[in-house]
């Protein structure tokens, strides 16, 4: 009977419980399903907060134009009305005849 008993035990248990922690590990292990699952939505994640700062630095960027420009006005308003020049420059002023 116990020849029997392992004769079915090696048949037909055995590879029912290999192919278990196959799936298990198909499912479960660190390159399965759930693992795969998660770094999904990580990279979702990531590719939404690269975006977002992608805006933000367009943002930036924008800002800085619109500061330097304004700076270069203000400079030459200075320059032309109250004849006005960071030190070292030289300010040549035309009289129309």
């Amino acid at each position: 009977m116990s020849a029997l008993f392992a004769r079915r035990f090696a048949l037909t248990v055995a590879p029912l419980l290999v192919m278990g922690g196959v799936v298990f590990m198909a499912i479960f292990g660190d390159h399965g399903l759930v693992r795969r699952h998660e770094l999904r939505q990580q990279r979702a994640e990531i590719g939404r907060r690269i975006h977002d700062l992608e805006l933000d630095n367009a943002a930036s960027r924008r800002q800085v134009r619109v500061a330097e420009t304004y700076q270069l006005g203000v400079r030459r308003l200075a320059a032309e009305e109250l004849r006005l020049a960071p030190p070292g420059s030289t300010i040549y002023v035309f009289e129309e005849p």
